[in-house]
């Protein structure tokens, strides 16, 4: 069975400045590494993803670790789940590193990475 932990979470805002704004706030209050700029979010150490833009899940995404992303992919193909085959990324061994599941959970999109 493969174990999972959570890498970061990503939080949509409707713009640039409440991006920046809620990474500040989360990065004081949590005494994170400071904030870095995107062109699509403002990081919070590299816990919190602040996106201003409207990708993949209404309410953000939900980053899942894991040492093997092809073997838990299999487990949960077992479990029913599905993945958008477009999202995935391979490495430089040519073996999944990245993929996101194929459905919402609380508004939050969730994927797989190593």
């Amino acid at each position: 069975m493969s174990e999972f932990k959570i890498k970061h979470i990503g939080i949509r805002t409707d713009s640039a400045e409440e991006a920046r704004k809620t990474a500040e706030r989360l990065a004081a209050l949590f005494d994170l590494s400071g904030t870095r700029e995107t062109d699509t979010a403002v990081w919070a150490g590299d816990l919190f993803e602040v996106m201003n833009s409207d990708k993949r899940g209404p309410r953000g995404h939900v980053a899942m670790q894991t040492d093997d992303v092809e073997a838990a992919m299999e487990a949960l193909k077992a479990k029913g789940i599905g993945f958008l085959e477009d999202t995935t990324r391979r490495n430089a061994e040519g073996r999944i590193s990245f993929v996101y599941l194929d459905q919402e959970i609380a508004g939050f999109q969730f994927h797989l990475t190593l």
